[in-house]
């Protein structure tokens, strides 16, 4: 059986919208994280598209349980993009403006757990038999990150105020979710074609943290923890300590000196779960 032993979600900066979202329902479990817009007005009603497509998402998934977890995801990506084209009615928008969402959909299986991954979510588990498990977007997709962040030459504006580092992320944005390039959630059904699928097989009882990458940057980050040790955290500790304990090192580190990145602290979200 998975079962949720605790979750939660902190928004990047309290002023904006959280662009994450997460569920569970019966035997799986996900989390989403929408691309953060890289324009001022969203195409949607929502606050963001960001937040658009991975609430879209996440509504979506409460109606799925049963179906194969790809022909979910299509189903999803299909829906999605028609619910955008009634919504847009036609309007004009460059590639980098089409909303994209990082998916981290997971489901009990009789071994152990399978998932799919689009993006840079990411899963820690710790069976009983103290095995460790480590899955979801590229191991050095924060060192990356980091090593872009740190060329900028104007990060003490606002995001959408550098121009520079905003002209290179919507190059970035508008070469995803294309052949030969990376692929996430996106308004395009042929991203389920391209998840990256595991299986694995834990000794019950176990324990799974799934979470998007501003939560675990504690460990992919900032090396605050080991994949294990961040479970174990997780279970002594709770996710409200380790959330605090998220921002303190970065508000530590406000101006990304030690840390390069985009954002002084990303949206961050972590469901906990118990396979028994």
């Amino acid at each position: 059986m998975l079962t949720p032993v605790e979750s939660i979600s902190l928004a990047g900066d309290r002023a904006k919208q959280n662009d994450d979202a997460f569920g569970f329902s019966d035997t799986r479990a996900w989390v989403l994280d929408g691309a953060t817009d890289l324009h001022d007005t969203p195409l949607t009603p929502y606050a963001s598209d960001a937040s658009w497509i991975a609430q879209f998402a996440n509504s979506q998934l409460h109606g799925l349980e049963g179906m194969d977890l790809w022909l979910g995801v299509f189903e999803i990506a299909t829906t999605a993009a028609l619910a955008f084209a009634n919504i847009t009615q036609g309007r004009p928008f460059e590639r980098w403006q089409s909303p994209i969402s990082s998916l981290l959909l997971a489901e009990e299986t009789e071994a152990g757990i399978a998932a799919l991954d689009l993006g840079d979510s990411r899963v820690f588990a710790l069976d009983a038999e103290g095995a460790v498990f480590v899955a979801g977007g590229p191991d050095d997709a924060a060192d990356d990150e980091s090593a872009l962040a740190a060329k900028q030459v104007d990060k003490h504006k606002p995001l959408l105020r550098r121009g520079e580092t905003i002209d290179m992320l919507r190059r970035m944005r508008a070469e995803l979710n294309q052949p030969g390039s990376r692929w996430t959630f996106c308004l395009d059904p042929a991203c389920a074609d391209h998840a990256r699928a595991f299986e694995w097989k834990l000794a019950r009882p176990a324990h799974v943290l799934l979470m998007t990458d501003g939560f675990s940057a504690l460990a992919d980050r900032y090396r605050a923890y080991g994949a294990a040790d961040l479970v174990r955290a997780a279970l002594d500790k709770g996710l409200q300590e380790l959330g605090r304990e998220l921002r303190a090192i970065e508000n530590a580190d406000s101006g990304g000196d030690r840390h390069p990145r985009f954002k002084k602290s990303d949206d961050a979200t972590a469901l906990l779960l118990r396979l028994t």
